[in-house]
Order: C-alpha cells, then sequence, then structure tokens
C-alpha cells in the first residue's frame, strides 16, 4: 500500500536525484580547481609583469646616470656650445658604448635634432619624447617609443652651458636580448610588439614562430583588457598585455602555457568524469524502474488536461485515493471554472466594462455583415464639454453620467441594431435606415434632461455626427472614420448635427498625409522663407521685413501656411517649424548683414514656442554661431498666445528682451483683454490686424480704431506697424493716423530672399532719386 502514495513515489525519486547531487558537487570542485589553476596563472603573470616593470625601471635608471654624466662632461658641453661635430660624435660614441647603449641623440631646443647614432632616425621620430621636455622643467625624461622600426627605451637630459643649450639622449633597444633576459628571470615567453590603428608589428619575441604569427590576432582583445591576463583560442597560452609608454603604442606581452596548469586539472578531471558517469547510469536504471510505475497515471491526466486546453468536454480519468486521484478531481474542477471564466472573458473582450455596451473590438466585428447594406447608417455621439463635468463633479460622476447615458440610449425607440461605446464620452447607433437631421433631434430629446448627479439636476448638450452607408464601403476602418469625421464637422455646427459628405475623407488623408510629410519636407528643402518689407512711413526707407514661411508640396503643390500651421499646432509638430524657420531667418539675416545690407527679419512665434523654457537659450546660441546682432531679429507673438498662459509668456518675453531682441504683438485687436495686458508686455512695437487696414479709406470706424490705437501705443512707448495695405488711398489715410511703418502689398507681396534684395536696392534708389529731384 505504501507504494500507492504517489507522494512516497516522490521521495523515493527525490532520492535517486541526489545522485545528481553529486554530480552537481563534483562540477563544483572541478570549476574551483580551474579556478585557483587560473588565478594562479593570473598571480604567475602578474609577477612577471612587475619583475618586466622593475627591468626597466632599472635600464631606465641606468640609462638616466649615464646620460646626465654625459651633460654635465665640460669637455661635452663645450663642443656642444662650439659645434664641434667629431668632438660630439666621439663623446657621444664613447659614452654609449660604456652602457652598451646602440642609440645616441643630441637635440636642439627647437626640437631639431643635430646627431644621431641611427641615421634612418629623423625629428619628427622623437617629437613625441621631445614634447615632454617642455613641461619637465629642464629636467631628464624617460620614454619607450618607437623609432626607424625598433622599440628603444630613451632618456634625454637637458645639456647647459650655463644655460640649456641641447638635449642629449641614450638608448637600449628592446630586443631579443632583453627578451631573453626577462624570459629567463621570469620563466615566461615575452613578446614585444607596436600597435597603431588596429596594426601590429612584431618586434621580438620568445615564442615559436606559429604562435609569433597568431599574436597579432588576439593583441585587440589583450589590448582591451590590459593589465588582465587572458585565456584566448588562437594561442594555448595565458597572456597579459601592459603597456610601454604613455600613448599606448608600444606593448610588452607576457605569456604563460596554458600545459602548466590544465595537465593536473584534466588528470582529476577525468576520474571523476568515470566515477559521476558509473553514478549516473545506476541513477538512470533506478529512474526508468520507478517511473514506469507513475508514467501511465500521469499520462492518461495529461491528456484530460489536454483536451479541457482545447475546449472540449472530456471524460477524466479513473479516480483513486491517491495523489493522482486528488489531481484528477483537481482537473474536473478547473474544467467547469474554465468554462465559466470563458463566458465571462468573452462577454468583457466585446463589452465596455463601465456601461455595459459593445466596444470597439465588437463593433468592428458586429459591423461587417452591414457593409452590404447601403440603407443603413451610423450615429456618433459625445458630450459637448465632458471634460468640463469631470473637473468640477469628479472622474467618478463623470462615470456615473455616462452610465445614466447609456441605459437611456438602450431604451431609445426606434432601438438600434448596435449600440458601443468607443471609448470616453464617444457612443456609435446603427440604424438599417437612412436618417435626418429632424428624426435625429426627436431620437436625442430623451437624452437631453434630467441626470441626477450629486444631488442636482444635470442637463446635457450632445453632438452627433451622421453617416449613410454607401454602396461601395470598402471596410470597417473606412466607415468609423468618416462618422468621426462628421462628429468632428458637427462640433462646429450651429445645431450640432452634421452628416459626412462626399469628399471629406479625401480632405482628412490629405491632412494626415501633410501632418506625416512635415518632419520629413523640411529636411528635404520642401520649405522656404519669403521676405514682406515693412516700410518706415515718416523715413521713407525699409530698413525691416517679416519673414514668412512656405510649402511647395511634391504631390499637393503650394500648402497655404494658415493650413499646414494649423495641423503642425494640433499634431505637435510646430515646434519644428519654429526651430527651422529661426535657424533660416538667422542664417539669411547673417548674410545680408555681412554683406552690407542690414535689414532686421521678423519670425512669428507660436504658443508652445513662447512655453518653450529653452526658447531664450536656442536662440541665443543661433545668433552667436552666426555672428550675428540680436538687433538684427525680431519676434512676433499674438493676443491669443499671451493670454494662454500670460504670466510665463511674459517672463519669456523678457527674457528676450533682455538679449536685445525686438519683440512686437502681432494681429494687434483680434485677441483678447488686449488693453488689460498691454501695459504688461515688455514689447517693443504693436502691429495693427490687416482686418482694420484693408478698407480703411472707405470705413471710417477702421479709420477711427486705427488712431486710437496708434495714440494709445505711442503713449505707452511702441512703434506701430499696419498690415495689409493694398493701395495708396489707404496710406493717405495711415499716415493721418501716425503709424510709424507700413507692410502690405501696395509696396511689394512677400519675396523669396533673391528677389527682396532687389527690391531693396530698387526702393532705396528710387527714394534716393525722389528726394533728388526735391531738392531741385
Amino acid at each position: 500500500m505504501i507504494f500507492r502514495s504517489l507522494r512516497t513515489k516522490f521521495i523515493l525519486v527525490m532520492l535517486l536525484l541526489l545522485s545528481l547531487l553529486a554530480t552537481a558537487t563534483g562540477l563544483a570542485t572541478l570549476n574551483t580547481i580551474k579556478r585557483d589553476s587560473e588565478t594562479q596563472a593570473r598571480q604567475i603573470l602578474n609577477v612577471a609583469s612587475k619583475v618586466l616593470k622593475q627591468a626597466l625601471n632599472n635600464r631606465a635608471s641606468q640609462l638616466s646616470n649615464s646620460v646626465q654624466i654625459l651633460a654635465t662632461d665640460f669637455g661635452f658641453r663645450r663642443a656642444v656650445a662650439t659645434k664641434e661635430q667629431e668632438t660630439i660624435a666621439s663623446a657621444l660614441a664613447n659614452h654609449g658604448s660604456r652602457v652598451n647603449a646602440s642609440l645616441m641623440l643630441l637635440i636642439d631646443t627647437s626640437g631639431d635634432l643635430l646627431v644621431s647614432s641611427e641615421p634612418s632616425i629623423t625629428a619628427v621620430d622623437i617629437t613625441p619624447l621631445f614634447s615632454q621636455t617642455q613641461t619637465e622643467n629642464s629636467i631628464p625624461v624617460t620614454d619607450i617609443i618607437h623609432l626607424a622600426g625598433q622599440a628603444y627605451q630613451l632618456v634625454l637630459a637637458p645639456v647647459k652651458a650655463p644655460n640649456l643649450i641641447a638635449w642629449v639622449g641614450m638608448g637600449f633597444p628592446l630586443d631579443s636580448t632583453l627578451a631573453e633576459q626577462i624570459s629567463g628571470i621570469t620563466g615566461l615567453d615575452i613578446s614585444f610588439i607596436a600597435a597603431k590603428n588596429n596594426n601590429f608589428t612584431l618586434f621580438t619575441s620568445t615564442l615559436d614562430l606559429d604562435n609569433q604569427q597568431r599574436l597579432p590576432r588576439v593583441m585587440p582583445v589583450l589590448i582591451a583588457q590590459a593589465g588582465t591576463a587572458q585565456n584566448n583560442t588562437e594561442q594555448d597560452y595565458t597572456s597579459l598585455a601592459t603597456a610601454l609608454d604613455a600613448q599606448q603604442q608600444l606593448w610588452a606581452v607576457q605569456h604563460l602555457p596554458n600545459a602548466r596548469w590544465l595537465d593536473s586539472y584534466q588528470q582529476f578531471r577525468q576520474q571523476l568524469l568515470l566515477i559521476f558517469s558509473a553514478s549516473l547510469a545506476l541513477a538512470l536504471l533506478v529512474a526508468i524502474i520507478f517511473a514506469r510505475s507513475i508514467t501511465g497515471p500521469l499520462n492518461a491526466l495529461s491528456l484530460f488536461a489536454k483536451r479541457i486546453g482545447q475546449g472540449f468536454d472530456a471524460t477524466p480519468p479513473a479516480e483513486g485515493n491517491d495523489e493522482v486521484g486528488l489531481l484528477s478531481r483537481t482537473l474536473v474542477t478547473m474544467q467547469q471554472d474554465i468554462r465559466q471564466r470563458e463566458q465571462q472573458l468573452i462577454f468583457s473582450t466585446e463589452h465596455d466594462s463601465l456601461t455595459g455596451c459593445y466596444n470597439r473590438l465588437a463593433t468592428e466585428r458586429l459591423l461587417q455583415p452591414w457593409l452590404t447594406k447601403p440603407n443603413s447608417c451610423l450615429l456618433q455621439l459625445n458630450i459637448q464639454r465632458f471634460k468640463h463635468i469631470n473637473d468640477i463633479l469628479g472622474f467618478s460622476n463623470g462615470d456615473l453620467l455616462l452610465q445614466q447615458l447609456a441605459e437611456r440610449l438602450k431604451q431609445i425607440a426606434p432601438t438600434p441594431k448596435l449600440l458601443a461605446r468607443l471609448g470616453g464620452d464617444e457612443f456609435l447607433l446603427l440604424y438599417d435606415s437612412h436618417v435626418s437631421i429632424e428624426q435625429v433631434q426627436l431620437l436625442l430629446k430623451p437624452l437631453l434632461d434630467g441626470y441626477m448627479l450629486q444631488r442636482s439636476t444635470i442637463n446635457l448638450k450632445l453632438t452627433v455626427g451622421i453617416y449613410h452607408f454607401s454602396v461601395s464601403e470598402t471596410g470597417i476602418n473606412d466607415v468609423l472614420r468618416r462618422v468621426d469625421i462628421a462628429l468632428g464637422n458637427a462640433r462646429g455646427a450651429a445645431n450640432h448635427i452634421a452628416f459626412y459628405t462626399p469628399g471629406q475623407d479625401e480632405s482628412h488623408q490629405r491632412e494626415l498625409t501633410l501632418i506625416r510629410d512635415l518632419p520629413n519636407a523640411l529636411k528635404n528643402g520642401q520649405f522656404f522663407a519669403v521676405y514682406q518689407p515693412k516700410v518706415d512711413i515718416p523715413q521713407q526707407t525699409c530698413s525691416s521685413a517679416e519673414a514668412l514661411i512656405r510649402w511647395q508640396h511634391p504631390e499637393f503643390g503650394f500648402i497655404p501656411p494658415d493650413q499646414f500651421i494649423k495641423l503642425a499646432e494640433h499634431s505637435g509638430n510646430i515646434g519644428l517649424i519654429s526651430n527651422w524657420m529661426l535657424a533660416e531667418v538667422i542664417k539669411q539675416a547673417a548674410y545680408w548683414w555681412q554683406h552690407a545690407m542690414p535689414v532686421q527679419l521678423a519670425v512669428n512665434l507660436s504658443v508652445s514656442d513662447l512655453l518653450n523654457p529653452k526658447l531664450a537659450d536656442d536662440i541665443y546660441a543661433l545668433l552667436t554661431t552666426h555672428n550675428l546682432p540680436a538687433a538684427a531679429l525680431a519676434l512676433e507673438v499674438t493676443e491669443s498666445a499671451v493670454m494662454a498662459d500670460a504670466s510665463t509668456v511674459i517672463q519669456q518675453l523678457q527674457r528676450l528682451r533682455g538679449l536685445g531682441i525686438t519683440l512686437s504683438i502681432d494681429d494687434f485687436g483680434t485677441g483678447q483683454s488686449s488693453l488689460a495686458y498691454l501695459k504688461q508686455l515688455p514689447v517693443h512695437e504693436v502691429k495693427i490686424d490687416r482686418a482694420f487696414i484693408k478698407d480703411i479709406e472707405h470705413n471710417t470706424n477702421d479709420a477711427l480704431i486705427v488712431a486710437a490705437t496708434t495714440k494709445l501705443a505711442h503713449s505707452l512707448g511702441f512703434t506701430v506697424t499696419a498690415e495689409g495695405l493694398e493701395n495708396k488711398a489707404g496710406l493717405e489715410h495711415l499716415i493721418q493716423c501716425g503709424c510709424d511703418k507700413v507692410q502690405g502689398y501696395y509696396f511689394a507681396k512677400p519675396l523669396v530672399a533673391e528677389q527682396f534684395s532687389a527690391w531693396l536696392m530698387q526702393f532705396t534708389q528710387q527714394q534716393r532719386n525722389t528726394e533728388t529731384e526735391g531738392s531741385k
């Protein structure tokens, strides 16, 4: 009976698994031995590296002492001072032979090579070392450098008589003799190699020829991990790279054969493998015997669980009194729970959790059969100012309002074939026949009044977009997009009800295309700037202009600015346009100022630009880059932009004014609270909107407004510019009103840079001719 218990069987299996623990222990032992061996190898290499450095330091000290003795020799100094070449060469050769130095140098104070025991060495070769003498206060300098295809340990010492007159140097080569000495001391192989731009030159090595040829392939890894021992697959060595110079172009690589520590590790590993193989074979045999007693019931339960997962009504296997029987009964309960949850999930997947209406996913599925019924129609409605309701009453009351509205929609007559909540406060209704505005108004009547929220009665206003199906419907996304377009149009309609009309979809797609193309168009040269002159009326001169942006689309042709500016604002891309325009205009202004044409250019800024805390810094950086004075730039902002966040915008304008930039209020008279905020704005100029200028010669009210505005602006210390002048009669009225500058088609339309330059030259010349004739 004891062996019928799954728990007992599991315990027996766990006992057998202990044999696997022995295997894990063996592997851990092997890994520990291997790590210890690798640690010893690294320690050996680290000690060898220290021996190498000490040997090089000893050679450096020997060289330094010898070269300083030579530098202080009176006869040598006199020979250097008098430029006795034979005496210098003899002294260098004698001192070099005493310490077995193979390289002797004499360098003048400017770095020119006077004498060298190696004819192929030039002054350029020793420049890296000589440059160190300029910062060492005339004391000996030591380094290892690459000269004439050989690495040298070189010392330079100053020659003084008593002032510095030259530098004398001695050098030992890093050759096979040194390599053999280091190898004899450390018991390791060593290689000296040069590395420059991933090209490696081997000077000398104690390795065999085959490993010498492989060494350059592993050098990038060794250099990248300099100071750390590295094993590699190219060579059967553990190697350590040590930089010999400050530029890390000369390297010493010491090699420890892996065979030193791998032999004992391999023997021990083979013994463990034999022991563990026998243990694993025994454990496998025992596991097979016990697995046969439990795999049958478990396979039956596995098949039962698989059928449940596939959604079939499976018959459970025979139940028992052990753990297998308990698992069988548990699976039966799970099958029942899964059925219940599937029904809940199906409902949740296709229904809105707040209102119980169908959601968008269900809408897309259920609408498909209706696409072939051209008499059907969709109504999409939402609550006007629903965000305001949420802000005042809270989101919980907003949700309660949506629930109450959904209940009324379920009870309206005629009953819709489909009622869905698409998201937020938007609901979709499907009818099998077309509807008129009167029918929609009658349908909406019971939905408008009497919603109880926080013991208060709320009345709603609804916006409705209507789309009548056509015989050529192409897909669900098309009809949903078109009814959404109709809803958008309804927001601007007087009765807040609008039908979709053919062509609106294409217009919508065109807008989406423009939004998509805008960022690349800025990079691909589709945008360009034009400049409209601002003429000074009293002076009859022109020294400023407004910069305007234009877009020539490769598919749609010329795009009016009011179209793509509005789209850019709605899509969050207006900052890209402003940045491009500022950069383009400042660049053009800099060009004109450099060519004796100091024109002040004005750029329009949006609300988002004024709320950007980095705006002033970015503009200052552009002005600095192009060496352009701040007075060459003017920025125009609208009253509505100021009103978006008055305190923040005013602070931003103060920063810009502090840079010396001219500031203007554009379209003055069309915004909000003009007079209340005008006195607070740190601006220089007020631009009167063209709506008051274009008919000023015919409209007395416009003339009075312009005159009053001009007087008010002048009293506040502002200059006044009138926009939109189209004829001479209007100019006479503006002169009478006291305007300072005028801008409009009367003088010039917006011109590209080349045309503006030509117009300005012609205008200036005409004014000069007029003055000349007047003086006569």
